[in-house]
């Protein structure tokens, strides 16, 4: 079924001077992107540069884009909620916040507010004048993936290779054992499914009430993300392999292998991935690149 998926390289966007650790997309079909040396940037529909928003201290782990609000939120390897309003202005403003002791590693939107994740194992909820409502000493260890289920109920994963499940009270009800290493990203799938990965390089697919289903060694070195394709059909994964890989969403199955010797991808860890719609995915990470990428059957 692989040789069904045709990919194209359709792009390749420059301009971060260091890694890129996230994207997210605006409302207009252009999106945004955060790297390690703190730079945010703005890449309008249809143009090839990108524009220079703001530039803070040191790397930037987590990026979120709230619409309604027009405001783009950023999370730095030192544990601060960065606030940038007025971003499509000719001087956007900068707010701080204090959020975590450590890096802040996950950036969630909720219809109410905020939650946030981050090294000192906390997650936090902020309502929507960014005042904290809620907190949870969810692990020991950082917090690197948050995920909501079709119930409502809050799925963690941390560097102690454990996944917490929390319910709409935030009262933990599960703790999950499966991963050898540090989860670093879940999603949710079709099926009231959540997917985990993480350093151990597996995939481990999860029942909604938390039976473990199926265990895939899915790439050589650790994946970093996992985002489910618009419609649900299929998801991907970004590996330190250098690789993306695209997966029936339903059977698990692997469609198609992007690499650097047969496709002219990327040259380092893939990082951070981004879905733009049915046809479109963005890539981007350690080679400072962001890369656009056509998939059809």
């Amino acid at each position: 079924m692989a040789a069904k998926l045709q990919a194209k390289h359709l792009k390749t966007y420059t301009g971060h001077q260091s890694a890129v650790y996230a994207l997210c997309a605006d409302e207009q079909g252009g999106f945004f992107s955060a790297s390690g040396d703190g730079m945010l940037m703005h890449w309008p529909a249809g143009k090839d540069d990108g524009q220079l928003l703001a530039k803070i201290p040191g790397n930037v782990f987590s990026l979120t884009y709230d619409s309604e609000k027009k405001l783009l939120l950023a999370g730095s390897g030192q544990g601060d909620l960065f606030v940038i309003s007025e971003i499509f202005g000719a001087d956007p403003g900068l707010r701080r916040l204090l959020a975590h002791s450590k890096g802040l590693y996950r950036l969630l939107n909720t219809a109410d507010g905020l939650i946030t994740a981050g090294g000192d194992g906390r997650i936090i909820r902020w309502n929507s004048q960014f005042d904290i409502t809620a907190e949870i000493s969810n692990s020991t260890t950082a917090t690197r993936a948050l995920c909501f289920d079709e119930a409502g109920n809050m799925w963690a994963g941390s560097s102690d290779f454990k996944i917490r499940v929390y319910d709409v009270d935030w009262k933990m009800v599960q703790i999950l054992q499966g991963h050898t290493q540090s989860v670093f990203d879940l999603c949710a799938l079709p099926g009231n499914r959540m997917l985990s990965g993480g350093r151990d390089a597996r995939l481990k697919v999860w029942s909604e009430t938390g039976e473990l289903q199926q265990t895939i060694a899915a790439h050589l070195l650790h994946i970093h993300t996992i985002q489910l394709h618009p419609l649900g059909e299929w998801f991907a994964t970004g590996s330190m392999d250098k690789t993306v890989k695209i997966w029936d969403a339903e059977n698990m199955e692997l469609l198609k292998v992007l690499d650097k010797e047969k496709f002219a991808f990327h040259t380092s860890s893939v990082n951070t991935l981004l879905w733009l719609d049915g046809d479109h995915f963005l890539s981007a990470g350690d080679d400072r690149r962001i890369i656009l990428t056509e998939i059809k059957d």
